[in-house]
């Protein structure tokens, strides 16, 4: 019992670290690309030390990963910059989304409990959307959908990574995310941070949000399964416009929280049938 409570608090504080994404990118003045540079340089500075405990492999997979998150997080960041970190955080729970509808197609066949996941999913989707366009903000609509599709292809390259200290891929990841971030620039030049405050804080974040909260969610899956881990990671949509609030005063409208809602129900249902569905087969 002691174990898992541990492996829980673990994986909270990740959770935590991750939540103040939102509020970092609202109290900051800088481009979107500066964001992504120091952050990802900063952590993959940090855990450069692990890229040698183990032989990472396959490489491959390692880089597509980095340039899906830097997808993915550039993503984020864009949004969040036009929209609100509530719309944000909670697109990237719409990736269970695009994968159901692609086991739809490979199977041919529908999952009833993967359906109403999918349509619990599209309704948040679509009250967001509805959202962004009274607000004259199609851009974010765009952005919100490249991070649940970003988020989906790092996760499955990831997977595909067989051997090396998770840690070391993290920096890897990072260093991949830092060279995509600048190549952008470079097509896109734009004034780094003037303020020493900001950039400080854009650092620190990278160490711990982009990098040590990968330390301790790491460690707590060896703790505990996978799906609790999930479970606790749907604080995360609820958390991050919360430290947004309190640190800007940034309140999201009433469709954006019905549509996060409808977002993490599904995603939570997710969860649960796929639970369900692994407690049935042991049976």
């Amino acid at each position: 019992m002691k174990i898992r409570t541990n492996g829980n608090l673990l994986v909270l504080i990740a959770v935590l670290l991750w939540s103040l994404v939102g509020l970092l990118i609202k109290s900051v003045e800088a481009n979107y690309i500066w964001i992504m540079i120091i952050r990802s340089l900063s952590a993959a500075i940090i855990l450069v030390p692990y890229v040698n405990r183990e032989k990472i492999f396959p490489l491959k997979s390692v880089l597509l990963a980095g340039f899906f998150m830097a997808v993915f997080l550039l993503s984020v960041t864009i949004t969040t910059q036009n929209s609100t970190s509530a719309m944000a955080v909670a697109m990237q729970y719409t990736a269970p989304m695009y994968v159901i509808v692609y086991s739809f197609y490979k199977e041919r066949k529908v999952n009833r409990d993967k359906f109403v996941v999918l349509i619990s999913i599209l309704i948040g989707i679509g009250l967001i959307i509805v959202n962004s366009l009274k607000a004259s903000n199609p851009i974010s609509i765009v952005t919100g959908i490249l991070t649940g599709l970003g988020f989906v292809f790092y996760s499955h390259n990831l997977q595909k990574v067989s051997n090396g200290n998770p840690l070391g891929i993290v920096s890897l990841v990072n260093f991949v995310v830092f060279f995509c971030c600048v190549i952008l620039l470079l097509l896109q030049p734009s004034a780094p941070p003037s303020s020493v405050n900001d950039i400080f804080l854009i650092a620190l974040s990278g160490v711990f949000i982009s990098g040590l909260s990968y330390a301790f969610y790491g460690a707590g899956l060896r703790l505990i399964s996978i799906d609790n881990a999930m479970m606790i990671g749907l604080l995360e949509p609820i958390l991050n416009p919360l430290w947004v609030y309190v640190g800007t005063g940034e309140i999201p409208s009433k469709l954006t929280v019905f549509g996060v809602i409808f977002i993490i129900a599904g995603a939570l249902y997710n969860i649960l049938s796929g639970r369900r569905d692994v407690n049935s087969k042991r049976a």
